[in-house]
């Protein structure tokens, strides 16, 4: 039984907050920032989070006044850019998610961009986070159907561990850690419905097991429970695209790649992203073919490149063939429009 460190985490209106905040700086996201900064209390500075690029992040170090508390308020990119800034001036940070599309805003590492890669860099804890649940339902509903994407993450991540633990490859299988990944993807098959319609306790739900996942990948210092071949394939596609998609419709459509590619677990996959009315169809991403296979041929080679963990993809011959039967996969999806 694992005994998890939890991210602090207070459920509460985001206003109350930041009218609480003697001086703060703000990165966030636009939108949509400006839509709620109205009759809030100012920040000393606002930083709008588009570029992740560790240059551009390096530069907002040398712009920072003397506010004293950082806030994240956002996605995924306001999230890390908060956590950055955060990291780097010792400032402490309040984190408030206005989606849940992504986990950024419950685990300490910091995403950035490094030559067009993603990387992880440094380690911060928020003082909280606050889950204004009725902020978050405001936003359009598949920004929060997309939080699948980081617990679905679990079904690929699970096999691609239990494949390297097999071989003596990378961090040794741990049954608390892996039982926690598989109890999260029961929860998820029991709440699908629920995120569909963008609940009040599938908000709830999304933040906890968020909150459980980043406190699991801190206390065991790696996150093979729930990331594997999925998150590799999604990094090699924005590195050879240069395109940034809604982090966890990509990995949705990843996990079904990578489960079709693992030889198990499509239908339990393509049920979930069904059920929960997820968008992970490649046209829906305005994915195409081509660029999708060339992510895919190159994939052994760029995992080779950026060191990342044995998978599925080192024993598996990644040819055109491959990615005919990936991309037919994938087309079997149901269509879902951006609403």
């Amino acid at each position: 039984m694992l005994d998890l460190p939890l991210f602090p985490m207070t459920e509460g209106a985001y206003r109350e907050v930041l009218d609480g905040v003697s001086s703060y700086t703000a990165c966030v996201s636009e939108p949509p920032w400006s839509a709620l900064s109205a009759g809030v209390r100012p920040p000393q500075r606002v930083i709008s989070a588009q570029n992740m690029h560790i240059g551009h992040l390096e530069s907002l170090i040398e712009a920072e006044g003397d506010s004293d508390v950082v806030v994240g308020m956002g996605g995924g990119s306001a999230l890390d850019t908060a956590k950055f800034l955060s990291w780097k001036t010792g400032k402490p940070l309040l984190q408030i998610p206005t989606i849940t599309s992504v986990d950024a805003g419950f685990t300490r590492d910091i995403g950035v961009r490094v030559g067009g890669n993603v990387k992880y860099v440094g380690e911060v804890i928020p003082e909280t986070v606050v889950v204004d649940v009725d902020l978050i339902r405001t936003a359009p509903p598949h920004l929060n159907r997309a939080g699948i994407g980081d617990v679905l993450s679990c079904m690929t991540g699970l096999f691609d561990w239990r494949l390297a633990s097999e071989r003596g490859e990378g961090v040794a299988w741990d049954a608390d850690l892996a039982a926690l990944g598989e109890g999260l993807l029961l929860e998820l098959e029991d709440n699908a419905d629920e995120v569909a319609d963008v609940t009040i306790d599938a908000v709830r739900w999304l933040a906890g097991a968020y909150r459980r996942i980043g406190a699991a990948c801190m206390q065991a210092q790696h996150s093979r429970f729930e990331e594997g071949s999925e998150h590799f394939l999604a990094y090699s596609y924005e590195f050879h695209t240069g395109e940034h998609h809604i982090h966890g419709e990509l990995i949705a459509m990843c996990v079904m790649a990578a489960a079709a590619l693992q030889g198990e677990g499509e239908e339990r996959a393509a049920s979930i992203i069904s059920r929960s009315r997820a968008r992970a169809h490649p046209a829906d991403l305005g994915i195409k073919r081509e660029m999708f296979a060339q992510a895919v041929i190159d994939l052994p080679a760029y995992v080779r490149r950026q060191d990342l963990d044995y998978s599925v993809i080192d024993v598996t011959p990644l040819d055109h063939q491959m990615v005919d039967r990936l991309w037919s996969s994938l087309s079997a999806l149901p269509r879902r429009e951006a609403l």
